[in-house]
C-alpha cells in the first residue's frame, strides 16, 4: 500500500532506473529527460489503434500530504493523454506525428493506491485526425476516469 506521505521532510523514489526526490525545494534531477520518466509510464501493449500504459501511484502523485488523498487530476490527465499518443502512434505512416488537439477527462472516482491503467481505443483515425476513446482505471479494475479525445496529423516537414 503507498500511502501519501505525512510530514516526510525527504522521500526518495525509484521507477525505472530514475531517482526522484520530494525534498523541499528540490527541482526534479537532471538525469529525468521526459514526461513518461517523471511520472513513472510503463507502455505495457500496443497494437494497431490501441495502447495501454500503467503507472504505480507514488506519493509524488497524489492530490496533498494527507495520507489516502488520491492522485492528482492532472497527473491522471497525463496518463490518458499518454495513452493516447501511444495509439495514435500505431497508425500514423512514416514521416508524421500527431499532436493532441482537445482532451476532455470526467473523473468517477479516487485512486489512492496500487497502480492505474489507462486503456486508448481509437475510434477514428483518418489522414489528419484520431478520436481515442480512454478509459484509466486502478488495479483491481474499478474506472477511475472516462476521457475522448482528439490528435492532429501532422507531416514532417524537414528544411
Amino acid at each position: 500500500m503507498v500511502d501519501c506521505p505525512v510530514n516526510q521532510r525527504q522521500m526518495t523514489y525509484t521507477q525505472a532506473g530514475v531517482t526522484m526526490s520530494s525534498q523541499p525545494g528540490s527541482s526534479n534531477p537532471s538525469n529525468i529527460t521526459s514526461v513518461v520518466e517523471m511520472f513513472g509510464f510503463i507502455n505495457s501493449a500496443q497494437s494497431n489503434g490501441w495502447a495501454e500504459v500503467r503507472m504505480p501511484i507514488l506519493p509524488r502523485h497524489c492530490r496533498s500530504a494527507t495520507p489516502r488523498s488520491g492522485v492528482q487530476g492532472g497527473v491522471i490527465v497525463a496518463l490518458a493523454d499518454h495513452a493516447f499518443v501511444n495509439a495514435s502512434s500505431t497508425v500514423v505512416q512514416p514521416g508524421q506525428s500527431t499532436t493532441t488537439t482537445e482532451l476532455k477527462v470526467n473523473f468517477i472516482a479516487t485512486a489512492v493506491e496500487g497502480h492505474l491503467i489507462a486503456t486508448c481505443r481509437l475510434i477514428h483515425y483518418g489522414r489528419r485526425l484520431h478520436v481515442g476513446d480512454i478509459e484509466i482505471t486502478d488495479g483491481n479494475g474499478k474506472l477511475i476516469a472516462k476521457g475522448l479525445g482528439s490528435n492532429m496529423v501532422i507531416e514532417q516537414r524537414w528544411p
